[in-house]
């Protein structure tokens, strides 16, 4: 299954510190060998641990990188900083190629191999002794054997000398619904683990996207079947957001509600400071949405700018910690304590980041997903 942290979960670490040498610490070293077929020389291959701290990948800094030459690569991921967010007790790893990613679960001391013919990466077989490792393979293989029946009738309708969209966004839907049901019934009696927290993630995705009603079902599986102990990495929290009952949802032209919000030194706030007193842009945003980071300069400049006829408001959708270890704005910057999730549920937020446009008169104006809707929005003050 694609995984689809676009919505979120790629992130450029920020104020990394420089390393220590006196708390460089020397580990036994994660070797990743891969040996593919038709995958071209020059191919680049991108190793990334997640960032326990922030419960993100680390894309930039720490990434490691190979090409293919001759069909093969070889990753070696040999040191820690004890002064980092790169924690011994990591095991979660992404595996990344041309967009496309899967993920892997190693421990310091294996050896990972990796085959596969042809791209995506996600089609690729992983083998190393990780427990999870084997979970996930398993759960890979299980959904391949269910769906194989529809993906070669939607390959079939692309191959079609007239290729009948219509038909094709049925069968695509059908095996979205396929997935969901089968997860969830492959789930049933399991022990629940990261594996599938992973999955639920997704699931959250695609019955947002393509069937809201099979979200009742995992959104019961959630509360009867994932512990109440389980740490949450955020897979969790994201799956419920997503498939959150509509009961309730603020659409354009509703006057906006009273929210109580939290400054960084927890000092209470609510919305009412701004709202009906003038313009107010609420941004909902992530520390892992790469394109949250990218929007902020911008942001900057155009509340500098603007800031005495538009408010702009950054609602955090992190958990505290991370949240209190991102980088200051200089406009309000506020979370709910909940990550999100009660302002997220009620203006039925999708992605990351998403733009709440709060007219003069306390009426929500317009909603929009993604940094180009609201470059469009700056327009209009002539910015």
């Amino acid at each position: 299954m694609l995984l689809l942290f676009s919505l979120t979960s790629w992130a450029q670490p920020k104020d990394v510190p420089t390393p220590n040498e006196a708390l460089r610490t020397p580990i036994k070293p994660i070797v990743v060998e891969g040996e593919l077929t038709n995958v071209p020389d020059g191919t680049i291959i991108q190793f990334a641990f997640k960032i326990r701290k922030t419960r993100v990948f680390d894309t930039g800094f720490g990434t490691l990188v190979d090409t293919v030459r001759n069909g093969k690569f070889h990753i070696e991921k040999k040191w820690i900083y004890k002064d980092s967010e790169d924690n011994d007790d990591n095991f979660e790893y992404m595996l990344s190629v041309e967009g496309q990613c899967s993920i892997v679960y190693a421990n310091h001391g294996d050896t990972v191999k990796v085959t596969g013919d042809g791209l995506p990466c996600n089609r690729w077989h992983v083998e190393n002794n990780h427990p999870l490792q084997k979970i996930n393979n398993d759960y890979f293989a299980f959904i391949g054997e269910i769906t194989a029946p529809i993906s070669k009738k939607i390959q079939e309708a692309y191959e079609a000398d007239n290729v009948d969209d219509e038909l094709i966004k049925k069968l695509e839907t059908m095996k979205d619904s396929t997935i969901i049901v089968s997860t969830l019934d492959y789930m049933e009696g399991k022990e629940f683990n990261a594996v599938f927290a992973n999955e639920l993630g997704t699931l959250g995705v695609l019955s947002y996207l393509r069937n809201r009603i099979l979200g009742d079902r995992i959104s019961r599986f959630i509360n009867e079947k994932v512990p109440a102990s389980y740490k949450d990495d955020g897979n969790i929290q994201n799956a419920k957001l997503l498939i959150a009952p509509a009961n309730g949802k603020l659409n354009i032209g509703d006057r906006v509600p009273e929210f109580t919000l939290y400054d960084r030194d927890d000092k209470e706030h609510k919305l009412s400071e701004f709202v009906g007193k003038k313009i107010v842009l609420l941004q909902f945003c992530t520390y892992g949405c790469g394109p949250c980071q990218m929007i902020q300069p911008e942001v900057e400049e155009f509340y500098a700018k603007h800031k005495d006829e538009c408010e702009v408001i950054t609602i955090s959708c992190d958990d505290l910690e991370t949240w209190k270890n991102e980088k200051k704005v200089s406009w309000p910057d506020w979370n709910d304590h909940a990550s999100g999730t009660v302002m997220g549920e009620k203006f039925d937020i999708s992605g990351y980041p998403y733009y709440v446009l709060i007219r003069s008169d306390g009426v929500i104006g317009s909603t929009f997903l993604g940094i180009g809707k609201v470059r469009e929005y700056f327009k209009t003050f002539g910015f």
